[in-house]
């Protein structure tokens, strides 16, 4: 177990625990594993303790009812933690100021060395003017100016009717410009924790747009990534004479950040005005905690609205009543993911009684994704009617697809056969599976590896390609989704093992070798998680 914790107000520091170590005690004591110094965290807030050997677990404590920390909220991985969770590797523990990365594997063991190496080298990407002064966000009392408590009483019930990012940003930043008289204000914000700033808006004193202050970049990191407050009394070397800029820190973490610089009178910032602009810094971060939170529950109905639509898409598109040719099996199974949708495949008898199918999987936004797979269906159906090989019909569609203003793009395998001689045309595009099992159990892989996707480069010249299922061989096509399905403990079921699953069904009826494969896939599905969709299609000559 390696632990990296990252501090506002101290270096970024790697702790290394052995195997033999079964509980690790987080809190704000000096004899706790992990001291993290801060009055809103508790003597001992959480617990990670080792159970059966191998998995670790994250307990919260009891906290007392009359304690500071008792309204910190712990968050994993930008998740609000209340109860026990099971950590896993790349996991990030959020609490009041520090960020917690959690490596579990062993194979990471320079990883703590590694980010604090990474850490100290942005932090001399950005250095601040000289005679800058810094500290974070917590820890030292502020001293307010008088009648500035009524003032942020005020500024609450004023940014408390504001109902949206952009309201709650304008406002700020006329705020903060009646409060200190600035010659620019310039706020950023962002939905979650971590990442760059999502919206950002300035203004100059005349009400007019303003352009990015100078070095707002090193600002920006320095609130965001650490937490820091900064007060530039005077700089006689810069653009503005004095300039102040503080993080909005939130219960979810820093969602954003205020600048300001240069009042009207000439005369430099300081403590008094650094402490009120902190403290309004505070008051309004609680309201874009709020904000953000409504924002992005809105977000995942939404998504979700998008996912069940695509799916309903999928529904009505999945072919129902599939042509039969002797001596040609086929077995088809389709499972939805939790997190995005696109699978397409359809089965048709051409004029001429040969057999057309396509398997694929579209990705883009869910809108564009849903149009895409219409536009599969149909294009695909027509060439069917002109007996066109599948190539052909990639040129078309990469025509109909390619638009970079609604990006959108199509990985599938494209085949014509005869079913009673296995001799066919084929054609591939991006990632896409499509592996012919031999009677023996050996592989042959029909991808070709240089096909981009469809849709995403103009007028690409697909080529095609020929081939032959003899008797006894089974044609297996499957999308992306199926080797991304994660057991329990979030290990993906790999390309590898896949291909290993698929190789043992040499020999077996279509319906046989499916129920097989979906066998290897039974424990996966039951208690691990499957993102994106899993589509199969296995044909079998006699």
């Amino acid at each position: 177990m390696h632990i990296v914790v990252t501090d506002a107000e101290r270096p970024t520091r790697g702790f290394d625990f052995s195997d033999e170590v079964e509980l690790i005690r987080v809190g704000s004591t000096s004899d706790c594993d992990l001291f993290l110094p801060d009055v809103r965290v508790a003597e001992e807030h959480f617990q990670i303790r080792k159970v059966d050997g191998v998995e670790w677990i994250l307990e919260h404590c009891e906290i007392p009812a009359d304690s500071p920390a008792e309204y910190t909220r712990t968050y994993v991985n930008s998740i609000e933690s209340n109860e026990a969770i099971r950590l896993r590797h790349n996991d990030e523990i959020l609490i009041a100021r520090f960020r917690l990365k959690v490596f579990l594997d062993n194979s990471s063991a320079l990883a703590p060395r590694s980010a604090i190496v990474e850490s100290a080298s942005k932090i001399r990407e950005h250095p601040l003017p000289h005679g800058a002064a810094v500290r974070g966000e917590a820890g030292e009392a502020l001293t307010l100016p008088p009648g500035m408590v009524s003032t942020l009483a005020d500024i609450a019930f004023e940014i408390n009717q504001c109902a949206d990012l952009s309201s709650l940003m304008g406002t700020c930043i006329k705020l903060v410009q009646q409060h200190f008289s600035t010659h620019q204000v310039w706020v950023g914000t962002r939905r979650r924790s971590y990442g760059r700033l999502e919206f950002v808006e300035t203004r100059l004193e005349d009400g007019s747009i303003g352009g990015d202050p100078h070095l707002i970049d090193t600002f920006v990191y320095r609130c965001t990534e650490r937490g820091q407050q900064i007060l530039c009394s005077k700089l006689d070397a810069f653009p503005v004479g004095s300039l102040m800029c503080v993080p909005l820190v939130a219960d979810r973490g820093v969602l954003g950040m205020i600048y300001l610089d240069q009042r009207r009178d000439g005369a430099p910032f300081g403590r008094q005005e650094f402490d009120s602009l902190v403290a309004m810094g505070a008051v309004i971060a609680k309201h874009l905690d709020r904000i953000v939170a409504d924002q992005v529950e809105l977000q995942e109905s939404i998504k979700a609205g998008q996912l069940s639509f695509v799916r309903e898409l999928q529904s009505l598109m999945d072919p129902t009543n599939v042509p039969q040719w002797e001596g040609l099996q086929m077995a088809m199974y389709c499972k939805p993911g939790l997190d995005s949708s696109g699978d397409i495949f359809d089965v048709m008898r051409l004029p001429n009684t040969l057999a057309s199918f396509v398997c694929g999987h579209v990705k883009g936004h869910a809108t564009n994704a849903a149009l895409a797979m219409a536009q599969v269906r149909a294009a695909f159906r027509l060439a069917g009617l002109h007996a066109d090989p599948p190539h052909v019909l990639f040129r078309a569609l990469n025509w109909i697809l390619h638009d970079p203003q609604r990006p959108c793009e199509f990985s599938a395998a494209g085949f014509v056969m005869n079913p009673k001689t296995g001799a066919m045309q084929f054609a591939t595009a991006g990632d896409i599976g499509a592996v012919v099992v031999g009677a023996g159990g050996q592989l042959r892989s029909l991808v070709q590896e240089s096909m981009p996707a469809i849709g995403a480069t103009r007028e690409h010249a697909y080529t095609g390609g020929a081939g032959r299922v003899e008797d006894g061989e089974t044609l297996v096509l499957y999308t992306p989704g199926c080797w991304t399905v994660a057991n329990e403990e979030g290990k993906s079921i790999g390309r590898g093992q896949l291909i290993n699953a698929i190789s043992d069904l040499f020999g077996q009826p279509a319906s046989s070798a499916l129920d097989e494969l979906l066998s290897d896939f039974r424990a996966y599905f039951a208690l691990g998680r499957q993102p994106d969709d899993v589509t199969f299609m296995i044909l079998h000559r006699e």
